[in-house]
């Protein structure tokens, strides 16, 4: 999976209420994500309110 794909389904996962999973696929992940596995796993934390807009800016383009 590339990050893009990961991030989507970890958005996916946040909006569906399931911290839990979306961090053990963040964790399943962490190769993929290379330097930016830390980024996203800090934005999760121990909640999720706010997370899939933190998340949404991450990968942007710009």
């Amino acid at each position: 999976m590339n990050k893009d794909e990961i991030v989507e389904k970890v958005k996916s996962l946040l909006s569906e209420g399931n911290l839990d999973k979306a961090k053990d696929f963040i964790e399943e992940h962490k190769e993929d994500l290379g330097e930016n596995f830390d980024k996203l796993k800090g934005m999760i934390g121990d909640n999720a309110e706010g997370v899939i807009g933190k998340i949404k800016g991450l990968f942007d383009k710009k």
